[in-house]
């Protein structure tokens, strides 16, 4: 009788390990939280607010333009690293390489050299 009460308290500990480890299993992870990455496209010289380049992320279909003051914004990223692309007319492309993005880096101050 003993030796049915110990191979029956092991069964039950064997059970009930087994249906919390399903319980996790079964429950579905939350998704990663989205970020808005901002900045600002100013000219190099003046620190003037350039209106209407385009900030683009290299490798996707992303791109925004910048407002009147010169702010961008792009909204719903994953945390990691980007390049990015600056284009505007009469001025000198640029290339900024490992942007990091996360919730506490998410600004980005770009600066211009006209031609």
């Amino acid at each position: 009788m003993k030796k049915i009460l110990i191979a029956f308290a092991i069964l039950s500990v064997f059970l009930v390990s087994a249906n919390a480890s399903n319980e996790k299993a079964d429950k579905p992870e939350a998704p990663a939280a989205k970020i808005n990455m901002t900045g600002k496209v100013v000219d190099a010289l003046t620190g003037e607010a350039l209106a209407g380049a385009v900030v683009e992320i290299e490798g996707t279909q992303i791109s925004v333009f910048t407002d009147l003051d010169g702010q961008f914004n792009i909204s719903e990223l994953n945390a990691g690293t980007y390049a990015l692309k600056v284009k505007y007319i009469s001025y000198e492309d640029k290339k900024v390489e490992s942007v990091k993005v996360d919730v506490q880096n998410n600004t980005l101050d770009i600066s211009l050299q006209s031609k």
